[in-house]
């Protein structure tokens, strides 16, 4: 059961988000215990969870300036603390894994790797050294802390690993060592996307839906505006911005984002979009192979995999399933995101694809029968606010006819029609 926060006071919410660290020590004091005791129950292991607690705490510090009330600030810190236990308890399942070479599982899960705890006015020193090293010298602090982190996760292997003149062994240490001594900034890259891609995992998300042949525009809490295309879903973080600022696109959407103290963050297909004082738009339906960016006004940044691209205003970009980024062909640009311009736009796609896209964006449900037309070639353009004059155009570039069988439209090809003989 989670512990109970003690009481935060407007005066002491005034002077947090004003940035003064007495009202943090407060803060940190009148919950730390409660919370480490918590926090242990997860962990198991009172310095680990000690360590967890006090980066909620700094963490939570750092985004002050987004709470603006007591129930916003308790929510935030339980879940920061929440993130940061699931991303330790992942650490050391990974760490256990890669020690357990001769899979002696059963020794390893009952063997206990803890240090000794520490007083609430040992830790509450580590928080004040750590707010006053990042102020000072960043980069100084970032070298301590990866070199911390180096030893940390040897000890742990040192505890762990059995013994053994294995030289597969020795080599899996080699590459562990590798993997944590890698710098800190190389870590904080993706722990921003992995703690929002976690929220946006949680049931208690917020989406807003567009249903197919509909549009809609909202404003969201930190006043970015988000146009959504038809038959499309933009997910929110429960608590979106105070938790994280950060959402899901599955579909098409348009955003014109404003500055704030973090970026908008974006997860479409296998990339991630971070954004501040631009206008956007991205594309990825789930039978899509590629998730699609434009930028409008500004720049954002598109992170796949490993690599980040930036783009200013007028640019495209493409990121494929597996994160791989290429150029945006101009004729899949102008399809991808013609519906901004109130358009429906297709350039040389198979009739069957075709169809698919006029019941998203229209809403009307045309099949096609004869399968020797499926892949006939369609190139076309109508207006988003008349299914009737989409149908024309289809029609008139297809060679096709579009005509009712009882409830259904049906595609006929008037190219094998007979024509009738004149008398």
């Amino acid at each position: 059961m989670p512990a109970s926060l003690a009481p935060i006071t407007p005066e002491l919410l005034a002077d947090f988000r004003a940035g003064k660290e007495s009202a943090l020590e407060q803060l940190f004091r009148s919950n730390f215990n409660a919370l480490t005791t918590e926090a242990v129950a997860t962990l198991d292991d009172a310095a680990a969870a000690q360590k967890v607690v006090a980066s909620s705490f700094l963490e939570v510090w750092d985004r002050r300036g987004k709470v603006q009330s007591a129930g916003e600030l308790e929510t935030l810190l339980r879940q920061v603390l929440d993130s940061g236990l699931t991303h330790e308890q992942r650490r050391r399942a990974t760490l256990h894994r890669m020690a357990d070479t001769d899979g002696d599982h059963k020794q390893h899960a009952t063997a206990k790797h803890q240090h000794e705890p520490e007083s609430t006015d040992q830790v509450w020193a580590h928080i004040v050294g750590e707010l006053h090293r990042e102020k000072t010298d960043p980069s100084m602090r970032a070298r301590e802390m990866t070199e911390h982190h180096r030893h940390a996760s040897a000890a742990h292997m040192a505890q762990i690993a059995k013994p053994s003149g294995s030289k597969y062994k020795i080599l899996g240490g080699i590459v562990l060592a590798a993997i944590v001594a890698v710098p800190l900034w190389y870590l904080n890259r993706g722990a921003e996307t992995t703690k929002a891609e976690q929220a946006l995992a949680r049931e208690d998300t917020r989406p807003m839906k567009a249903a197919a042949g509909q549009r809609g525009t909202v404003k969201l809490e930190d006043s970015t505006v988000v146009s959504l295309g038809s038959a499309s879903v933009v997910k929110l973080t429960a608590h979106f911005p105070q938790d994280f600022r950060a959402a899901q696109v599955n579909g098409t959407a348009s955003f014109s984002a404003p500055t704030g103290d973090e970026p908008l963050l974006l997860q479409v297909g296998s990339a991630w979009v971070f954004a501040q004082d631009a206008d956007f738009a991205v594309r990825h339906f789930a039978d899509d192979s590629h998730a699609m960016f434009k930028v409008n006004r500004g720049t954002v940044r598109v992170r796949a995999g490993q690599e980040d691209r930036t783009l200013e205003a007028g640019a495209t970009l493409q990121v494929d399933n597996q994160g791989v980024i290429s150029d945006l062909p101009a004729e899949r640009a102008a399809e991808a995101f013609s519906w901004m311009d109130g358009n429906f736009v297709m350039q040389n796609q198979p009739l069957s694809e075709v169809l698919v896209a006029i019941k998203r964006w229209y809403g009307v449900d045309i099949v096609v029968k004869d399968s020797s037309i499926a892949h006939r070639p369609v190139t076309m353009t109508a207006t988003l606010e008349s299914s009737k004059a989409a149908i024309a155009a289809l029609e008139q570039s297809a060679g096709v006819k579009i005509a009712f069988e009882g409830l259904a439209m049906v595609v006929n090809d008037t190219a094998a029609t007979p024509k009738r003989r004149r008398r």
